[in-house]
């Protein structure tokens, strides 16, 4: 069943409520947040498919580097990616993402 556009609000206005910048595309609601080397992202479909993934992004590493006779710098830049995938209905998403969160 699709989400109606009131639906869609009402997952906005939470998502709104908790930090996240949030934006309509293709019909789905997106929403992201970020806060001290983490990412949270949400995607809510108009079916009701969401999928909360967290980005963790680990210290860069620097170093002087040589490159074909050329001196530079050699970065290393890691993240971990962890993806929940479920179906949900507006009123389940605060608690899904509470607990996603903690």
């Amino acid at each position: 069943m699709s989400r109606k556009r009131g639906e869609f609000e009402e997952v906005r206005q939470i998502l709104d409520a908790l930090g996240y910048e949030s934006w309509f595309e293709d019909g789905d609601l997106y929403a992201e947040r970020r806060q001290a080397g983490l990412i949270y992202r949400v995607y809510y479909g108009s079916e009701g498919d969401l999928r909360l993934e967290k980005v963790r992004l680990k210290p860069e590493e620097v170093r002087e580097a040589m490159l074909a006779e050329h001196n530079g710098q050699f970065v290393r830049r890691e993240e971990v990616r962890e993806s929940f995938f479920t179906a949900a209905e507006p009123g389940e998403i605060l608690t899904l993402l509470k607990a996603w969160e903690a």
